[in-house]
């Protein structure tokens, strides 16, 4: 199936690159003017907008978005291997497990583990860090929404400046060609910034926001469940929903035979 998606791809931007350039040739796209005029007054536009750090973070998300993603059964394995650790009252597994997981909110959660916390401050201390989280991903979709409306705007602009320039100077073809290329080059830089990059990796990233947000409702459930000594299977069907049905079930939950399931 991603072969299938990946080759789709790869012949839509095959057929567009041809149908767009054909003509053109990829020299002349480099207009380094109409490029400044985007793409600076773009960056001047952001910098007097936002602060540098919110900058930074917008694109360690949209990086973010390419990784892969855990799916909710690896999530539940994971949350199901905490439970067979914490029910043995390991801390020092508890402590390793936090060492090598590669998921900031569920080593949070499991921190809050060690540390004893009731329920009620392990779901208020988790909630307050997925709200901050979800307004952090809030704030880079408002950054790319930003770019994806000024770059059109400043495309317009480099050609108003263009024709300007064209206008001042008409004494022959040959002066006025130069900026001719450039003002048609300033509306289509803006247009496919925005439209072909600006607006999709929102998307993504509106997407990816989503899917985290309900991960981290689950590893929240998971964890206040683990903590309430819960039976694994309510907290299995707390995470997936009952959607998801695996190791535990038709199991007699001995603390080996959860080992055992865990583990297979």
């Amino acid at each position: 199936m991603n072969f299938i998606l990946i080759a789709i791809f790869f012949v839509a931007l095959s057929l567009f690159s041809f149908t767009a350039f054909k003509s053109i040739g990829f020299g002349m796209l480099l207009n380094p003017d109409a490029l400044m005029i985007v793409g600076g007054g773009t960056i001047v536009a952001l910098f007097l907008g936002f602060p540098l750090k919110r900058l930074r973070k917008t694109v360690l998300d949209v990086i973010e978005t390419f990784h892969v993603k855990r799916s909710n059964q690896e999530t539940a394995r994971e949350i199901l291997e905490i439970t067979r650790i914490f029910r043995k009252a390991n801390i020092r597994g508890l402590e390793k497990k936090i060492k090598y997981s590669d998921d900031d909110f569920l080593k949070m959660g499991i921190n809050l583990l060690i540390n004893r916390k009731t329920s009620e401050e392990i779901r208020n201390i988790m909630e307050k860090s997925l709200s901050m989280r979800m307004m952090d991903f809030h704030f880079s979709e408002s950054v790319l929404r930003t770019v994806a409306r000024l770059t059109p705007s400043f495309g317009l602009a480099g050609t108003v400046i263009s024709l300007i320039k064209m206008f001042q100077n008409m004494e022959s073809l040959d002066t006025i060609a130069p900026h001719m290329a450039v003002a048609m080059m300033s509306t289509f830089y803006g247009v496919i910034a925005a439209n072909l990059f600006m607006v999709p990796l929102c998307a993504k990233l509106e997407e990816h926001a989503n899917q985290s947000e309900t991960r981290m409702h689950s590893i929240i459930d998971g964890i206040e469940s683990i903590n309430n000594n819960d039976h694994p299977l309510n907290i299995e069907d707390k995470i997936n929903g009952y959607s998801v049905k695996w190791e535990w079930q038709n199991i007699q939950l001995t603390p080996n035979s959860a080992t055992e399931a865990v583990k297979k």
